[in-house]
């Protein structure tokens, strides 16, 4: 029996776990009642961290004839559905979400940042899609490996990590989840903890302020590992390294 890939099967409630694996190469999802269907997974051997950490409902090896065999089975239990298959990178786009809550709390008080009383470190740095192309195009794997990005439709780049990459943008620093334009902060300190309460409960994503106060949610899951071909795939270029 020679098994040619490995095939998961998710909740189609769990899309936005995908943007976890995005940039894994060979993968395709399909849709089909109610679930997604992701193949292209390597038929033997440990599976990257990012796929084993996937919120699965069923897990198969697939043979050349199409037959499916849950996993540590010998015996096939079903085929493989005549679906419609997409890249994974058509499936989930990579994008910074545009916030889904109005830009401005329904609040007596509004949200004003002032000059900080302290300087602490930049954790993120919001640049554009040229200066972050130009920058992993020649930093060592070492320093992309400690950041991730996401890039929105007006090719904004969102990158955080330490050491934040040496290129033009407006570094941020983060507090209770909250990333703020450095040099700013809120003019009460308590008012980071509340948000972070009201608008970030499930601390599931980063709100990402400006300076004159709007603010958009960008969810952790967006954010994807940084390496060059991970930029690359951004740009519809996928070259070798």
């Amino acid at each position: 029996m020679k098994l040619t890939e490995r095939v998961v099967v998710l909740a189609e409630q769990e899309a936005h776990a995908l943007g976890t694996v995005r940039t894994q190469p060979g993968l395709r999802v399909a849709q089909a009642a109610g679930q997604l269907w992701l193949r292209g997974l390597p038929a033997t051997g440990e599976l990257a961290l990012p796929l084993r950490q996937l919120p699965a409902l069923a897990s198969y090896a697939l043979n050349a004839e199409g037959q499916l065999f849950p996993s540590g089975s010998l015996t096939p239990t079903s085929r493989l559905p005549d679906l419609v298959w997409q890249p994974i990178r058509e499936f989930v786009p990579l994008e910074i979400p545009v916030a889904a809550l109005p830009g401005q709390l329904a609040s007596q008080h509004s949200l004003q940042l002032v000059p900080a009383t302290h300087a602490p470190a930049g954790a993120a740095l919001l640049t554009t899609l040229a200066a972050w192309q130009a920058y992993a195009d020649g930093a060592p794997e070492i320093r992309l490996q400690r950041l991730r990005f996401a890039v929105s439709a007006t090719n904004q780049v969102l990158v955080l990590g330490i050491p934040l990459p040496p290129i033009q943008g407006q570094e941020l620093w983060l507090h209770e989840g909250l990333l703020l334009p450095a040099g700013l902060a809120f003019e009460t300190p308590l008012i980071a903890s509340l948000l972070a309460r009201k608008l970030n409960p499930q601390q599931d994503s980063f709100l990402l302020f400006a300076a004159n106060g709007e603010w958009e949610r960008i969810e952790q899951h967006f954010l994807q590992p940084a390496s060059r071909s991970a930029v690359r795939l951004t740009l519809g270029n996928p070259a070798h390294d």
